[in-house]
Order: structure tokens, then C-alpha cells, then sequence
């Protein structure tokens, strides 16, 4: 038997009720609650590919936000400078796993802290969908 069963075993014995003993999360106000998501659908948009593929998606919150900047760009694309967000690449990175395409151009800038980011351009036409729903 390994020590940290010894252990417990000791400890069952020393304390009979020990194994009756759990918290209640519901019943203690010190424990976090789980909290309900605020919102359960998002906003749907119609894709077009470059192939000319249509499809749906739905997005909320920030990824939402992300591609209304970038609709708004258009081919100019967006940068972390010009549109300041804390996860910029999240945001790309969450709307590439749905489908859409956006294409990541890496520019240098100056300034106190000289180096390079990434312009982000949506290359797939995106238009809100009425109709709503993915599929």
C-alpha cells in the first residue's frame, strides 16, 4: 500500500463521518457560482469564398466586433495600432477556424518601440444574413 493511501485510510479511521463530509456550492455563498453565458446565439453572416463556396456562420462578442472591423476596412485590412484590441490574433485565428479567409500581411513600424505587426485583410466577401441560422 503506498503512502498517501496509508494516509487516507488513517484519516478515514480517525474521522468515521469524514466520508459523508462534502461541500454544497450552491448552498455556501464563498464558492463560486457557475454563471450562465449571457448570450446564446450570435449575429450570422453569409460567406463567399474566393472559389466562389457560399456558407453561413455565427459570431458573437469579440470575434464579432473583429469582423465588423474588418468588413469596415475592406482591402485597406486592420492593424492592432489602428484598432486597438486586446487579442487580435485570437480574434483572426477563431474566424479562420470557421472559414473565412483572412490574409495576414506583416508590416515594420518605428516609433519608441520599433519592430513589425500584422495587418489583417478579409479576402472573403461577408455581408450580414438575414435569413439567420448556420448550416
Amino acid at each position: 500500500m503506498s503512502g498517501a493511501s496509508k494516509m487516507a485510510r488513517n484519516l478515514l479511521e480517525q474521522e468515521p463521518g469524514r466520508v459523508e463530509c462534502h461541500a454544497n456550492a450552491a448552498s455556501n455563498p464563498n464558492v463560486a457560482q457557475h454563471k450562465a453565458k449571457r448570450h446564446k446565439s450570435g449575429t450570422p453572416y453569409r460567406v463567399k469564398l474566393r472559389t466562389g463556396d457560399l456558407f453561413r456562420i455565427v459570431v458573437s462578442g469579440r470575434d464579432r466586433w473583429a469582423l465588423e472591423e474588418l468588413r469596415k476596412a475592406g482591402g485597406k485590412g486592420c492593424t492592432p495600432i489602428d484598432n486597438p484590441a486586446p487579442r487580435w490574433s485570437a480574434y483572426v485565428f477563431n474566424l479562420r477556424e470557421l472559414g473565412v479567409e483572412i490574409e495576414t500581411i506583416t508590416e515594420p513600424h518605428e516609433g519608441d518601440f520599433p519592430g513589425h505587426h500584422g495587418r489583417y485583410v478579409l479576402r472573403s466577401g461577408v455581408a450580414p444574413d438575414r435569413k439567420g441560422g448556420a448550416q
